[in-house]
C-alpha cells in the first residue's frame, strides 16, 4: 500500500518536471544561450552518443512502438515520435552529460557577467511579444533600464 502510493507520487513528481528538463536540454548545446564550448562540446556528445544507442533500443520496442502506433487517431499520429521515442529519450539523458560542466561555467564564468543591453529595437519586439503571448514563460526577466546608481 505504501509502496504503491510512493510510486504514484513519484511518477506525478516526474511527470511535472518534463517540460523543464526538455527546456534545459535544448539549452545546454544551444549556442545562442551564451553557453560556451566547455558546455556544448561534451552536451552535444553525450546527445549524439545516446541517439546512437538508442537505435537498437528502438528496434528491440519495435512491437510496443507499433502497437502504440496503431492505437493514434490516424491524424495526430507521428511516426518519427513514436517510433524513435527511446533513441529521443537517450538524447536528452545523453545531453545532460555536459549538466557539470553549465554548473562550473555559470559558477565561475556566466554567473559574473551582466546580461547585454537591449537595443531600443529589440525592447520594443520584446514588449510587443509578451503583449500578444497568453502566458509569458517564468521566470520573468525585466527588460528596463537599471537605475542609475548615485
Amino acid at each position: 500500500m505504501i509502496v504503491g502510493r510512493a510510486a504514484a507520487l513519484t511518477v506525478a513528481l516526474a511527470a511535472t518536471g518534463c517540460t523543464e528538463i526538455v527546456r534545459y536540454t535544448d539549452a545546454l548545446v544551444d549556442p545562442t544561450t551564451g553557453r560556451t564550448l566547455v558546455v556544448r562540446t561534451p552536451a552535444t556528445f553525450g546527445g549524439v552518443l545516446g541517439l546512437v544507442l538508442g537505435l537498437p533500443v528502438d528496434v528491440l520496442a519495435l512491437p510496443v512502438t507499433y502497437g502504440y502506433y496503431e492505437l493514434q487517431p490516424a491524424d495526430t499520429r507521428d511516426p518519427l515520435s513514436i517510433f524513435l521515442f527511446p533513441s529521443f529519450v537517450l538524447w536528452r539523458l545523453g545531453t545532460l552529460l555536459g549538466a557539470p560542466f553549465d554548473v562550473l561555467e555559470f559558477a565561475f564564468y556566466r554567473g559574473w557577467m551582466s546580461p547585454p543591453a537591449l537595443s531600443p529595437e529589440e525592447r520594443e519586439r520584446l514588449e510587443l511579444e509578451l503583449d500578444e503571448s497568453e502566458m509569458p514563460d517564468y521566470p520573468v526577466q525585466p527588460i528596463y533600464p537599471k537605475p542609475a546608481r548615485g
